[in-house]
């Protein structure tokens, strides 16, 4: 009888072994679904200072975004908006976006970003960069 709930005992430490590695798995893949889209790149490059002005912001993201819900503002130190043009998807890279700029001054300027991820999530933020005089 004991041999009996010996082979029980490990055979149900087994199962409960196996449930939490089934577990953990399904916790991890469901971490990886739920990721959101991340800036993993930028040009200007964040608190960048710059010696010319910059034609253009690129956005470049970990993921695809939904172009059309995308938007850039960049505003002088003064608030004001640099230009009222929508950003572009790069044609060949989904990831990314272009917003081109008209002349700049010299001068600090704040970059705000709002993309939506193809999971439906929003991701806004800001960063600065410099033009030097």
């Amino acid at each position: 009888m004991r041999n009996n709930q010996l082979v029980v005992s490990n055979n149900s430490k087994i199962a409960v072994i196996a449930g939490l590695v089934i577990l953990l798995l399904a916790l991890f893949r469901i971490d990886n679904v739920m990721a959101h889209a991340a800036l993993v790149k930028s040009d200007p490059p964040r608190r960048a200072m710059l010696s010319l002005p910059p034609k253009h912001i690129q956005l470049w993201f970990n993921e695809k975004i939904e172009g059309s819900y995308a938007s850039i503002a960049v505003k002088d130190s003064n608030q004001n908006l640099v230009t009222s043009n929508n950003p572009e998807i790069v044609e060949d890279d989904p990831k990314s976006i272009l917003l081109g700029l008209p002349q700049i001054e010299p001068g600090r300027y704040t970059v705000h970003y709002r993309v939506m991820s193809v999971d439906g999530h929003v991701i806004e933020s800001t960063f600065d960069f410099n033009v030097k005089k």
